[in-house]
């Protein structure tokens, strides 16, 4: 069995995501008890039909963050370890610069104040959805510096959410939402706007909300919204309103919209690096047939957020992946259970 780890943020302080303290840590426990292996090695040993023999990790992160290179790049450099870095192209920014980073810290060129102090991933997103920049994610004369660490794989252009089906679930309030929902609206959302069911635009038909729904709401009187059940009452008027909520694109669109973005997201990713992109990650694990089928014709493997470990057989378009906790206790018992698993395969192969 092969285990995939998926990472996003590595972050300053010990607050609302892994710090990169911890992230040391990880890497000195994976180095010390693991084969760490690279997603090449991982494919490899599918095409060969042949697992390793010892417990094998492979590193992978999502997205693009800034942090990944002041934080994560620095401790992978020094435990000589290898990784994947799955980007969104849009993210990338193209000016160049090179912000300070842990190695810059190490060797006493910048102090601990001056480096980079991230944003959390939904301030990141939402803010580059809505400016159309952000600085929390990569330059790309950072990106470049990091390839001798990290192969940089396939994670979309946009990395957006969509509403896929015309089913009304919540109404927004202004607290719990996906960062995405900008995006979903295709404006800012407002107080009230209905919320329907989402996944990753590239695996569904897309569903946009109708003009008319939206200007009802944006009608409503401000007080309506100082009742004690203003959401439960804007449901049930809404519902009562309109016999459907959200205009769909057609399939024709939706193939079209999805090899465009697909094929732009690789040139864009090739004319920043160089080099060939081998292996994509779904965005946030959502796939379908079409998604799926247009992958495989690009690139060597495609990963989920599936979380189970790799074992032979497997669809390498379809691997799966574990999403690693900000805690170390939690990330502990992770692999005390996937060593179990190895040596129970082990065990029973003899």
């Amino acid at each position: 069995m092969i285990l995939v780890l998926v990472y996003h943020k590595v972050i300053k302080y010990p607050t609302f995501d892994l710090w990169w303290k911890t992230f040391d840590l990880q890497l000195s426990i994976l180095k010390k008890h693991f084969k760490v292996i690279t997603l090449d090695q991982v494919v490899e040993a599918l095409s060969s039909g042949k697992l390793p023999e010892k417990p094998s990790v492979a590193i992978t992160f999502d997205d693009g963050y800034a942090d990944n290179y002041v934080y994560a790049y620095p401790l992978l450099k020094k435990h000589r370890l290898k990784a994947t870095l799955f980007v969104a192209s849009s993210r990338i920014l193209t000016e160049a610069g090179k912000r300070k980073n842990l190695e810059d810290y190490w060797k006493g060129k910048a102090s601990f104040k001056e480096l980079y102090s991230p944003k959390s991933m939904w301030q990141a997103n939402y803010l580059f959805l809505k400016e159309g920049k952000e600085r929390d994610f990569l330059t790309q004369e950072e990106l470049l510096n990091m390839m001798d660490v990290f192969e940089i794989g396939w994670h979309s252009k946009y990395h957006t959410k969509d509403f896929f089906k015309d089913t009304l679930i919540d109404i927004l309030d202004g607290k719990d939402h996906h960062w995405s929902v900008i995006h979903a609206y295709g404006e800012e959302p407002i107080k009230g706007f209905p919320l329907f069911p989402m996944k990753g635009s590239l695996s569904v038909l897309k569903g946009r909300v109708r003009k008319e729904v939206k200007a009802f709401v944006k009608s409503l009187d401000p007080k309506f919204f100082q009742r004690k059940n203003w959401k439960n009452e804007l449901k049930k008027e809404l519902l009562k309103s309109f016999d459907r909520f959200l205009d769909f694109e057609t399939q024709e669109e939706r193939i079209e919209r999805t090899k465009k973005e697909i094929e732009e997201s690789i040139q864009e990713i090739k004319s920043i690096t160089g080099r060939k992109v081998e292996h994509a990650a779904y965005p946030f694990g959502d796939y379908d047939p079409l998604l799926k089928e247009e992958l495989s014709k690009r690139f060597v493997s495609a990963f989920t957020t599936e979380k189970r470990y790799i074992n032979l057989q497997e669809d390498i378009h379809l691997l799966p992946r574990i999403t690693v906790p900000k805690d170390i206790l939690s990330f502990l018992a992770i692999l005390g259970k996937f060593a179990g698993s190895f040596l129970i395969g082990s065990g029973l192969k003899r």
